[in-house]
């Protein structure tokens, strides 16, 4: 039986999702002159990475040195990445930081080729990214950190978004694209090489032949609530990534022998609990906006720096109490007041604050503390089957009094000793301007008086990161850590090479797009597999 009466398409490279990953992995092996084939769940491109700000976050990237003089030290690079990927492990005197070797590598393959990944697409006209110096990294006052700006990267004014160059691009070196297709299993040879996969598009089955390889850059799996409930901690609620996250990367790779890894991490992010029980696809607080305004938690205690960076500032949500064996912080309740309510700066973090003059169902108010705690209460009876039923502790009221009295004389004073808010860059800049005469321009003191406001966060995500373990070349391991022949992967289907580190905005997609890069060309060098 030849090609045509088994296999609905045939192509060299079957790309599987069509994000950062799945895009810069078509358009690398395209540019090797083979032919590709995306698969996409969705009815459109782009999947998450489109939905989010699509900007990138690579060390030593060309355009630091070309427009900034920027230089960004190997080995300065790596201890910051480390640093934070492994805190746990992290030994600046071990040869491999104190990291598991593999691990090590992983991390430094990005360093020494996300700069190759830009000019590679820069030089064939795929995608253009220039460095900006506006936005730090997200931990810029670490001491390992010599080079804080210069490593986020976004297109330049009239180049298009990412993934509108990179489609551009495969448009122009013939890469093919199935949309509302979803891949649902691998197709593997006798002899156990990946040879395309299998896909759906409705009720109907649909075979498609990889002659060389398959990449898979699927995304995470936010939208399977058996592995959101099996694998990550506490309880999340929501979060941004698209529908077509579904963990199908998961399932594919644990029946061709690949074991998981970083099942329980995700890029973190708040989000606000009541949408997201109506809506699957809640906003979220990427930066609390306001000065007078603090988070505290169901017993009125303030746990976390709240201008901390989002994925950082999320996991207080997990932390488990064990005095009362609970998740104190499952939910926490971010608290302001008519100064920061009648503020009228626009501002792309002012959500969930509603600018003065519109309201937003999910703000709660209330002349005093007294009703502020009432009203909260009704909201969280509303939606007590949703949260295990947590409530405000008896004493809150009392306690809230005590924190807003102890977070207004920091205020007052400047200095933040408790959490440390507004000591770092990322920090300061996010935040926007503070009041004329303000010691810190993160903090202010809350009013004497009322009206107050607040709404109901929780954790959520961007997107999980966990999945098959893959190597330098992007090659998805087996039980036995080597390579699966003929099957690769990048992006947030596989375990993140980052670790825990959210190192910089753009961060999940500077490696998402330099791995798919390796992946498309290696996968486009691989030889040719029969099929039986």
């Amino acid at each position: 039986m030849d090609h045509d009466e088994l296999f609905d398409h045939v192509a060299d490279v079957i790309v599987v999702g069509s994000g950062g990953a799945g895009y810069a992995a078509a358009v690398a092996a395209a540019a090797q002159d083979a032919s590709v084939l995306v698969v996409e769940w969705a009815e459109s491109i782009g999947g998450t990475t489109a939905a989010g700000g699509a900007t990138a976050w690579v060390p030593n990237n060309p355009s630091m040195h070309a427009l900034h003089g920027l230089a960004d030290p190997r080995d300065d690079a790596l201890r910051y990445m480390c640093r934070l990927a492994y805190p746990q492990h992290y030994d600046p005197h071990s040869p491999t930081l104190g990291l598991e070797p593999r691990a090590f590598d992983l991390i430094a393959t990005f360093y020494d080729r996300g700069a190759e990944m830009l000019e590679f697409f820069e030089g064939i006209d795929a995608l253009r990214l220039e460095s900006e110096l506006g936005f730090p990294d997200y931990h810029a006052d670490l001491p390992e950190n010599t080079r804080p700006r210069g490593r986020h990267m976004h297109p330049p004014a009239g180049a298009g978004g990412l993934i509108d160059q990179l489609a551009a691009a495969g448009e122009r070196l013939g890469v093919r694209t199935l949309l509302g297709h979803r891949v649902v299993d691998a197709l593997r040879n006798d002899t156990g090489q990946v040879i395309g996969v299998e896909a759906r598009i409705g009720t109907r089955t649909v075979l498609c032949r990889a002659e060389r390889a398959v990449v898979f850059g699927t995304g995470g799996f936010l939208h399977d609530a058996e592995l959101v409930r099996t694998y990550l901690p506490g309880k999340v609620f929501g979060g941004c990534s698209v529908p077509t996250t579904a963990g199908d990367f998961v399932r594919i790779g644990q029946r061709l022998g690949a074991p998981l890894a970083g099942m329980h991490r995700s890029w973190w992010k708040q989000v606000l609990v009541e949408q997201a029980i109506d809506n699957a696809h809640p906003g979220g607080t990427f930066l609390p906006f306001g000065d007078s305004m603090l988070q505290v938690n169901k017993y009125g205690h303030r746990v976390v720096n709240e201008k901390s960076p989002y994925n950082e500032r999320s996991q207080v949500h997990f932390h488990w109490n064990p005095t009362l064996r609970e998740y104190s912080n499952l939910l926490m309740l971010m608290v302001w007041d008519s100064a920061v309510a009648g503020n009228d700066l626009r501002w792309p973090f002012r959500p969930p604050v509603p600018m003065p003059g519109e309201t937003s169902p999910w703000v709660i108010s209330g002349q005093t503390w007294d009703e502020l705690a009432a009203a909260i209460d009704t909201r969280l009876e509303r939606i007590a089957a949703h949260t295990g039923g947590a409530r405000l502790d008896a004493g809150f009221v009392t306690t809230l009094a005590a924190t807003v009295a102890r977070f207004n004389e920091l205020a007052a004073g400047g200095v933040d000793h408790d959490f440390h808010r507004g000591e770092t860059p990322i920090e300061v800049d996010w935040n926007g301007p503070g009041r004329a005469g303000s010691a810190n321009p993160t903090m202010a003191p809350l009013a004497a008086e009322g009206p107050y406001y607040a709404v109901i966060l929780g954790a959520g995500v961007l997107d999980t990161n966990g999945g098959p373990q893959i190597d330098t070349g992007a090659r998805v391991l087996d039980a036995d850590g080597a390579p699966i022949p003929g099957l690769y992967g990048a992006g947030n289907c596989v375990a993140a090479i980052n670790g825990q580190a959210y190192w910089g905005p753009g961060a999940t997609i500077g490696p998402a797009l330099t791995y798919g890069y390796i992946a498309g060309r290696n996968a486009a060098a691989e030889p040719v597999k029969p099929f039986a």
